[in-house]
C-alpha cells in the first residue's frame, strides 16, 4: 500500500490542495471561517483543520462544504486533484 506524503504536521500534499481551494473560495465571498462552518453545518474547529489540511474530509462533508459556499461540488475540487499524491 502506497502511503500520501506528509509533512511535519501530518498534512496531504492532496489535502494541502484542497484546504487551499475551500480558503480561497471562502475568502473571495469575504465570509469568516464562523460563517463558512455555520452554513456547511460544521464546526470552525473541524472547518479550520479541513483548510489547514489536517482533516480528511468524507464525501459528504465535501458535499456540505459545496452548499455551504453556493458551488457545484466539481467546483470545489476543480483543480484539486492535478498533481495529486506522488
Amino acid at each position: 500500500m502506497i502511503k500520501p506524503l506528509r509533512n511535519r504536521r501530518g498534512a496531504t500534499k492532496l489535502g494541502q490542495k484542497l484546504g487551499k481551494r475551500i480558503r480561497s473560495i471562502r475568502q473571495r465571498k469575504e465570509w469568516t471561517l464562523e460563517m463558512l462552518a455555520e452554513r456547511a453545518g460544521m464546526h470552525v474547529t473541524y472547518l479550520s483543520s479541513i483548510e489547514r489540511g489536517h482533516r480528511n474530509p468524507t464525501l459528504n462533508v465535501l458535499a456540505s462544504l459545496a452548499r455551504g459556499l453556493a458551488v457545484s461540488l466539481s467546483d470545489l475540487l476543480a483543480g484539486v486533484e492535478k498533481g495529486g499524491e506522488r
